[in-house]
């Protein structure tokens, strides 16, 4: 999928290396082109991927323009409503995040023009990776309600994303609902998962508190996935659906449980011992290391 709307020279000289291994490319207008490889940023040059910046290659406004231009496949409006968002889903899975001038009009971003920065996000499917947890998460036919923690980076998402495909596997009568606010989970593309999350409804591109209020109560399910925790809406929608008798699987940036125990918006949540389970992922031993699974009383279950 790079490869049709990646400039020839710059695709050409980042796939000498394993394209498996690239995270992320991120180009800025004027500055140097930069790839996540193995989770360790690396230069573009003119020699492939180095750790300097000798005959690094600039982005150019371009470049940028041209990757858009072809992402798109040559139609901005058809993606107006990603694109004021930040972002492009493109099929594979694969995301562009965009910066640029923001249109607003009566404090409503309309659309992003003038763009200025790309970061090309390559998913990363490792299927299999709750197995070890999963048991732990398990409440007889159905999951205790479940915050999957770790730093940027690390693999919360691909962790959340297994999770719904073993529940697929393991528990394929529980009707469950992804709330994929940002396109990162199943990464639907003309309503299509391009990413493996089982047998669950998608609801894609939504708040989550329109999100968790519309999907309960259309689709009447047991379980939602969601992404991102953040704010004093996203733990507002999470108690709805605790007060739904809905369960729920999250995410949120933390670098421990203590760490999340210091965020503001998470203290009621604690306080009310919404959820049951703690998943603590890092990168001690690589990407995506399972440090544990804590109850709510932050015992480690394993």
């Amino acid at each position: 999928m790079l490869k049709e709307f990646l400039p020839k020279q710059l695709f050409e000289l980042i796939s000498r290396e394993d394209i498996k291994n690239i995270y992320e490319i991120r180009l800025r207008v004027g500055s140097n082109i930069l790839v996540n490889y193995l989770n360790e940023l690396k230069f573009v040059s003119v020699n492939g991927l180095k750790d300097d910046e000798k005959g690094a290659i600039l982005c150019t406004k371009e470049m940028i323009d041209t990757i858009i231009f072809k992402a798109t496949n040559q139609s901005l409006y058809s993606y107006s409503e990603q694109i004021k968002q930040g972002f492009i889903t493109l099929r594979g899975g694969l995301r562009i995040g965009i910066t640029g001038e923001a249109v607003v009009d009566k404090e409503t971003v309309k659309i992003i023009k003038n763009f200025s920065s790309l970061n090309i996000r390559i998913p990363h499917e490792v299927i299999g990776c709750s197995t070890k947890a999963f048991d732990y998460l398990k409440n007889d036919n159905n999951l205790f309600n479940t915050l999957i923690i770790s730093p940027p980076g690390v693999g919360k998402t691909t962790f959340l994303r297994d999770v719904a495909l073993q529940v697929y596997k393991k528990l394929p009568h529980l009707n469950a609902l992804i709330l994929d606010e940002r396109y990162e989970i199943a990464s639907c593309v003309n309503s299509k998962p391009q990413l493996q999350v089982g047998q669950a409804d998608v609801l894609s591109g939504t708040s989550k508190q329109f999100g968790f209020e519309v999907g309960i109560r259309s689709m009447s399910p047991q379980i939602i996935f969601t992404d991102e925790i953040a704010t004093k809406a996203d733990v507002k929608a999470i108690m709805y659906a605790k007060g739904c008798g809905v369960q729920v699987i999250a995410t949120a940036h933390a670098y421990s449980v203590r760490d999340l125990k210091n965020k503001s918006y998470f203290k009621y949540l604690l306080k009310q011992k919404v959820f049951d389970r703690f998943v603590v992922l890092s990168n001690r031993l690589g990407v995506g290391t399972l440090e544990g699974v804590f109850d709510n009383k932050f015992n480690n279950l394993i």
